[in-house]
């Protein structure tokens, strides 16, 4: 959802569309190679798209949560700040929990993988892995979001009680509150806890606060040359990326003197990389002049989350990667028809 809840609104930006729109087909493309062939970790196709492409989704989630992030909020009082949260939860129920919920169930009552539908949520929780456990990081990047305003709100409040006005004045700059999410969630992301699939947020929550970053302060005034150099940074990393090797990192020509801090990073900057490829070649196809593929780009955007829940059920159809592809862009478009479908599957009002 964007600038406001309706999936095919004339104010929705082009370009996170398109990026959506990219992102989705490459999950589709990667879970395709992974169920046909036995060592889909070897493969460059697969091992390149899975270095980026859920990281990147996490990133897109954030860009878009930028567009209703207002500074201000910590200027209106801690009462307004939990109002706020209050309702951004409410819909993030909605939009995130609700599906996570309702795939979940249908996955149950058609491959019975557990006892019954309870059993089924249930594991949900404890392993996400076996649900849509994409939909539930981001449901808890926005709860975490969420406390981190309350407390940006609270200590804004007490700077101008103490008379730390330069603080408080601080605060009042949106890129300052992201920065200071940052450091806050690298201070405790250790000490997060495990259950309930809370442990998401260990890999993704940065990307997510990165993407709000910059969608609200480096969108605007990104030059194609920056993405130029992301895209060169990617291409030079990526040989040595692996899924199964330790911090994600191949090293056959003895690397090992970069040191491991380096390599804690590592995996880190690959995502980021190729998540900028990918939004370079969004930023091209956006300000192209209309046509069949940006308008299917823009419309596997809008309709992203139903192409998530629905290709798994599609990806041994032939031919491969299209029929999965244009079979869940169908029904997700269907499923956007009907109301309450739209309401329980897609959490789209």
């Amino acid at each position: 959802m964007l600038k406001n809840s309706s999936w095919r609104s004339e104010d929705r930006d082009a370009f996170l569309d398109i990026a959506k729109g990219l992102a989705i087909i490459l999950v589709v493309l990667g879970h395709v190679i992974q169920g046909s062939a036995q060592n889909f970790d070897e493969l460059i196709g697969f091992r390149v798209i899975y270095s980026f492409h859920m990281p990147l989704f996490v990133f897109l989630s954030g860009a878009v949560a930028a567009i209703a992030f207002k500074p201000e909020r910590v200027e209106q009082g801690f009462k307004a700040s939990l109002l706020l949260a209050k309702s951004k939860i409410f819909k993030a129920v909605i939009r995130l929990l609700l599906p996570f919920i309702s795939w979940c169930a249908i996955n149950q009552l058609i491959y019975h993988h557990s006892s019954d539908v309870l059993s089924a949520l249930v594991l949900a929780f404890r392993r996400p892995d076996t649900a849509l456990w994409f939909l539930l990081a981001i449901f808890y990047c926005i709860m975490l979001t969420c406390v981190f305003d309350i407390l940006l709100s609270a200590i804004y409040l007490m700077s101008q009680k103490v008379g730390l006005n330069d603080i408080a004045e601080l605060l009042s700059d949106g890129r300052i509150q992201i920065l200071v999410m940052i450091v806050l969630w690298l201070l405790i992301r250790e000490h997060t806890p495990r259950g309930a699939g809370v442990s998401l947020l260990r890999p993704y929550f940065l990307y997510y606060l990165l993407g709000m970053g910059f969608y609200r302060y480096l969108y605007p005034n990104m030059s194609t040359w920056k993405y130029l150099v992301s895209c060169g940074l990617f291409l030079a990393l990526i040989p040595f990326w692996s899924r199964t090797a330790p911090n994600n990192f191949v090293d056959p020509m003895g690397l090992t003197f970069i040191g491991a801090k380096f390599l804690y990073f590592y995996a880190g900057l690959v995502a980021i990389t190729g998540a900028f490829a990918i939004l370079s070649l969004a930023k091209w196809v956006s300000l192209r002049k209309k046509g069949i593929a940006q308008n299917f780009l823009i419309l596997c955007g809008q309709l992203s989350l139903g192409i998530y829940a629905i290709h798994y059920f599609f990806l041994s159809y032939s031919p491969k990667v299209l029929a999965p592809l244009l079979l869940s862009v169908g029904l997700s478009y269907g499923i956007n028809r009907i109301p309450v479908l739209r309401t329980i599957l897609l959490g789209e009002k």
